[in-house]
């Protein structure tokens, strides 16, 4: 069911998806293993559809490929929700170090001003930014179809996480009953001039939230920490790279890792594109450690909390050249 790719897992989830009583049992102890000893692992047999994430890059290339003055348009600053785009020396992941070597476009759920959560003022809930159709035609419905299809998968993994803790499948179901996932679509240009001591693609950092799906293109370059040493994480035909964030790790009692990773730059000539899906529970949702992963001789280390504030903490804990945001 499995292989070591650079020493991370690859788990096919076909046939657990599938309904096979036996194969969801062992893929959940698969996922739980992998997730206890690095935190991050490959997923195959997922069932989104190859179509949609080759929509997803084209969009994405086709976006980044637009001239710098246009896509200031719709620059992060512009937004209150922290929706849209962000230049290349922008952010710097690794707090300290030199400006990352990466651009984005952040998407969220689109909301409207008669949204519940907008209505209550919860911090980051809000409109996107669109690009305009006519410069990327197509760009608002790829990546919202994009988004559908990791929402989907996303629960699925959470769901085999919850049989690995000996949970009911449908466990963390009433903490997604209205989750706030973050799209991140992401260009890593070739280097063009000399770099400057310690700067890479992106700085070495970990996520904030529940889980994140990554899509990657085969250029390379994302690393992750395994034991004080830093392993490649190459493209796997077909697969999402899976890991851990800080709210999992936190809510499985540190049972689950959530590990540092990074991206190196890229070298003349070479860009390398990817796309994050973070996908993040409900605002409200009480976090405390999970059945499972706490008893007697494993008392809880951290105090219940919720989502919505364990990001805000993550924010004010966070240095960045222009404000703080997840990476990836």
């Amino acid at each position: 069911m499995s292989a070591a790719i650079a020493s991370l897992p690859v788990i096919d989830v076909a046939a657990a998806l599938g309904g096979d009583r036996q194969a969801r049992a062992r893929t959940a102890q698969a996922l739980d293993a992998a997730g206890r000893q690095y935190g991050f692992f490959y997923v195959t047999g997922h069932g989104v559809a190859v179509a949609l994430r080759e929509a997803l890059f084209a969009q994405s290339k086709a976006f980044f490929d637009l001239p710098h003055e246009t896509k200031l348009q719709w620059h992060i600053d512009r937004s209150t929700v922290r929706r849209g785009f962000d230049p290349v020396g922008w952010q710097s992941l690794d707090a300290g170090m030199p400006a990352d070597l990466k651009e984005s476009f952040y998407l969220g759920v689109d909301r409207g001003a008669d949204d519940p959560l907008v209505l209550a003022q919860v911090p980051n809930q809000g409109p996107n930014q669109w690009p305009d159709e006519a410069l990327v035609p197509g760009f608002q419905a790829a990546t919202q179809a994009y988004a559908d299809a990791l929402s989907q998968l996303g629960q699925q993994i959470l769901s085999l996480l919850a049989e690995s803790l000996a949970l009911a499948p449908d466990f963390f179901e009433s903490y997604l009953t209205d989750p706030m996932p973050v799209l991140r679509l992401l260009h890593y240009p070739p280097t063009e001039h000399g770099l400057l001591e310690g700067q890479v693609g992106s700085g070495a950092h970990t996520d904030w939230g529940s889980v994140t799906l990554l899509a990657q293109d085969a250029v390379g370059g994302l690393q992750v920490q395994y034991e004080g040493q830093w392993i490649d994480v190459p493209f796997v035909q077909d697969s999402f790279v899976v890991n851990m964030g800080d709210l999992m790790a936190r809510w499985s009692n540190d049972r689950w890792r959530s590990a540092l990773h990074r991206v190196l730059p890229q070298p003349s000539q070479r860009h390398r594109y990817s796309a994050a899906y973070f996908f993040d529970i409900d605002y409200h949702a009480m976090v405390s450690a999970l059945p499972g992963c706490v008893d007697a001789t494993h008392p809880a280390r951290y105090a219940p909390i919720t989502a919505g504030q364990h990001i805000v903490e993550m924010y004010q804990r966070t240095t960045v050249a222009a404000g703080a945001s997840e990476g990836a």
